[in-house]
């Protein structure tokens, strides 16, 4: 027996299916997609319900499918059963799927062992890494580690750049029950002692560090002026691949298989606005946070994911580790991240996926080598750490015209709070975040308060889910981030709009307050950012005597643009309230970032207050 539900929103339907999909059950499972009206569909199957389904079933899925495109028939929730048939009948190539969450009920290491016999994972330096590739080597480092003090619940560092031995060591260290805690690759010997502190880190896998040299130098700047104790080298040099002949001896070590709720990731806040705190997660937070991006950008098998984005940041760690984990896609380590090296990687894998920060993906299309057809196998880009405007965004969809591009909104406390849907218009993409990721719940309150404001009406940013943070590690009661309803308080500033769209308006700490009159930086910001010659801009609240704080908007001119400051004011003052317009304009060839790819707002700020004669 089958039984089926059908949900509509538009031209977008949901057909859910229950039960087996076989010779007896095809007839009312092909009439009810016969039923359709194909003329504008957009056509998701969800197989959650779904038990299994045979050559019948495989024969209405097809003639449906021939009616539609890849972008417009997709089928989620599918079990290891299905899964199996469409790969064993080659109906992977033909259809759009996507397994069931309930890997997100698997450890780490768990889900490695499961992904053993699954074929290609990483690309790396010209070479290929299977799933068993990863297992084995993982298993050898692991040995390493276990031979140097760690053990379940050790506090292991992985500072390093994207490299593929980055991989092995992640998931060795999921392999001895200890937690990984991901440490900017960017930072000082003084800085990442200072992590050791907050973290308790007592062991630092190291290597591919940018302007390190002297590995000695920097071994000895940590031993003994830290809580690191034990360093072990994980550099490109070292090819651990060369040892696979010892994996048979060890390779029934380590058999604990742990929960999926336990610790065992740690995230650093970037830090931009005071010390750094210590984000302790579970695979189960990470991994069904990525599932529900994953769903709804119709993550699949077929997918070659370019990982760009580094692996110390939630986003970057997520996207390159979650999906192939659990959507088996294969993610592309590039050699390097200049702008020529990515559109070459993409342009030579074919990659289909491309997550990451508006900077670079500008700064892609206005390089020398790029062409659109190096970059029109991308479908999938989601932009995430800072907005994009309208005429950049409008830009970007001309040159990649078959490119989906996605806002993302999330945090190191949650990996994912809202997205943008795969169609959305540009004015979704760019003046707003998206609609809250599933099974979140996101509150609008007043900073002052901590009441919730009335619908439409600014506030601060709360969110409630169970992706959540564990907790901020040993950090003290009153910081913990949760109140006593569990909700977390962002410190964006946003509105939740009538569609159901939230669009955020800028920070509670960063609102600027001239003259007892609250002044949004996003606002202005995005009025400034409409000037012709204006390609970039962050706009930062600044001293004054009189009014307690003044406008200041930092601005990055498009290639040969000159600013004329009295047109600018003349075309704010016809857009903002006289007390918005900024009194400062500064100009600078580029922003200062963090290592996640975000603005260094603390830098830039002391930069500016520098030439105003402020500081």
């Amino acid at each position: 027996m089958i039984r089926l539900e059908t949900a509509k929103n538009g031209n977008k339907v949901t057909v859910s299916v229950h039960g087996v999909i076989d010779t007896d059950s095809s007839g009312v499972f092909n009439d009810a997609l016969l039923a359709l009206d194909y003329s504008d569909l957009d056509l998701t199957l969800d197989f959650e319900n779904t038990e299994y389904i045979t050559s019948a079933g495989l024969r209405v899925l097809l003639v449906a499918r021939k009616k539609l495109s890849d972008e417009t028939m997709r089928i989620i929730n599918v079990n290891d059963s299905i899964a199996d048939v469409f790969n064993t009948t080659g109906f992977c190539d033909l259809l759009r799927f996507s397994t069931k969450a309930d890997d997100c009920r698997f450890s780490f290491k768990a889900l490695l062992k499961k992904k053993v016999n699954d074929g290609l994972a990483f690309h790396y330096l010209g070479r290929d890494y299977t799933w068993k590739d990863v297992d084995c080597v993982s298993q050898i480092i692991a040995e390493d580690l276990s031979r140097i003090g760690v053990k379940k619940g050790s506090h292991v560092g992985i500072c390093a750049m994207n490299t593929i031995n980055w991989i092995f060591t992640f998931f060795a260290v999921q392999k001895l029950g200890a937690i990984a805690i991901l440490v900017n690759f960017g930072l000082k010997p003084q800085e990442i002692a200072v992590l050791s502190e907050i973290g308790d880190i007592t062991h630092l896998c190291y290597g591919a560090i940018p302007n390190v040299t002297d590995f000695a130098v920097f071994s000895s700047a940590l031993i003994g002026n830290s809580k690191i104790t034990q360093m072990y080298n994980i550099g490109v040099e070292v090819d651990f691949t060369a040892r696979l002949g010892e994996y048979d001896a060890i390779c029934d070590k380590f058999p604990e298989i742990y929960h999926p709720d336990d610790a065992s990731v740690v995230i650093f806040t970037s830090g931009s606005t005071g010390k750094p705190k210590a984000v302790l997660s579970s695979s189960y937070n990470l991994l069904y946070c990525m599932a529900s991006i994953a769903q709804e950008f119709h993550v699949t098998q077929n997918d070659r994911n370019c990982a760009f984005l580094p692996l110390f940041h939630v986003f970057g760690f997520a996207t390159c580790i979650s999906l192939g984990l659990l959507y088996g896609s294969v993610s592309y380590l590039p050699m390097s991240v200049r702008p020529e090296a990515l559109i070459s990687l993409i342009s030579e894998k074919k990659c289909t996926i491309f997550n990451t920060v508006p900077t670079m993906m500008l700064a892609m299309v206005q390089h020398p080598s790029f062409t659109p057809q190096k970059l029109s196998t991308l479908r999938l880009s989601a932009l995430g750490g800072a907005a994009t405007s309208q005429s950049q965004m409008e830009m970007l969809q001309k040159l990649l015209p078959n490119n989906h591009f996605c806002n993302i909104y999330g945090m190191s406390e949650n990996a994912a709070i809202s997205l943008s849907h795969y169609e959305d218009t540009v004015e979704h993409i760019t003046q707003t975040v998206g609609k809250p990721v599933a099974g979140l719940e996101i509150e609008i309150r007043d900073p002052a308060t901590g009441r919730p404001v009335p619908n439409g009406q600014s506030g601060e940013v709360c969110i409630r889910s169970k992706t959540m943070i564990v907790c901020y590690y040993r950090l003290a009661i009153e910081k913990q981030p949760l109140d006593d309803a569990g909700w977390l308080a962002t410190g964006d500033l946003g509105v939740i709009l009538p569609d159901g769209y939230l669009k955020l308006v800028g920070r509670a700490k960063d609102l600027i307050i001239r003259g007892g009159e609250n002044i949004s930086p996003g606002e202005v910001a995005d009025a400034v950012a409409q000037l012709p010659s204006v390609a970039d801009v962050k706009v930062l609240g600044v001293p004054h005597e009189v009014l307690g704080e003044e406008v200041a908007a930092v601005i990055v001119l498009k290639d040969g643009e000159s600013f004329d400051q009295a047109a600018a004011e003349k075309s704010l003052s016809e857009k903002l309230a006289k007390y918005k317009v900024p009194a400062y304009f500064v100009t600078v060839d580029r922003f200062p970032l963090l290592g996640s790819g975000k603005v260094d707002v603390a830098t830039l700020k002391k930069d500016v207050l520098t030439r105003l004669g402020k500081a």
